[in-house]
């Protein structure tokens, strides 16, 4: 699949440091994607924190600033290289740099929208259990890709089928691994007439919630006509 140039400039890799080297930014910004990562090295982020004593810092809350990085590298495309800094627990002081190319988002845009990553890296991990795909890794190429467009084609439809079920109260919030395990286990039986066509779903009475797993699943069915 090819992207034109309008269509990577709308799109932004978003990544942690394990994508943020000099080479792999680079690679993106030369074929003219969007990025939002991480820097990789960690001693240059303690060289450009040390330079950066008098840096004007920007407070963002939560125990933490950013500023634009002092000397930072430089790379194919213009980019904002900002150095972030935040205080733990225990009261010491780390560093990070973010690195962004689109030019008009401002410090604290930046950092919003690379916080974010947390989202989808919660996401992946809930996939993983409540799908039941641990193991990603494949021998081949074309199995590998076929496994990932397999998860997300299951992560959409758990997606979709909450809003298809519209599951009332604590339901509606439940992630992979719950609706997976709790709604969508529920022990039943389906009947089939000499057509081979559905006649009734039973659900086991005993089972937790069966009442509003019971109506999820008839608004379910009423969605798609009862097929």
């Amino acid at each position: 699949m090819s992207f034109s140039p309008q269509q990577k400039q709308r799109t932004i890799l978003r990544s942690d440091s394990g994508f943020g080297s000099d080479h792999n930014l680079d690679y993106a910004l030369d074929e003219d994607w969007q990025v939002l990562s991480k820097g990789y090295a960690a001693r240059r982020t303690g060289s450009i924190a040390r330079k950066a004593v008098h840096a004007h810092w920007l407070e963002l809350g939560s125990e933490r600033w950013v500023t634009l990085a002092p000397q930072a590298p430089t790379y194919v495309r213009p980019v904002q290289y900002l150095l972030l800094r935040w205080q733990t627990e225990k009261g010491d002081l780390k560093h990070a740099t973010v690195i962004c190319s689109v030019l008009e988002w401002s410090w604290s845009r930046i950092i919003e929208y690379y916080d974010d990553r947390g989202a989808c890296e919660t996401e992946i991990q809930a996939d993983k259990a409540g799908l039941k795909i641990c193991k990603r890794r494949k021998r081949h190429l074309a199995a590998q890709e076929t496994l990932i467009l397999l998860s997300d084609l299951a992560h959409n439809l758990l997606a979709w089928t909450k809003q298809w079920m519209q599951m009332p109260g604590e339901f509606s919030t439940y992630g992979t691994t719950r609706t997976t395990e709790d709604v969508l286990s529920v022990p039943g039986l389906l009947k089939f007439d000499e057509h081979d066509r559905r006649e009734e779903v039973q659900l086991n009475h005993l089972y937790p919630h069966v009442d509003q797993i019971a109506e999820g699943l008839r608004q379910l069915l009423e969605h798609f006509g009862h097929p």
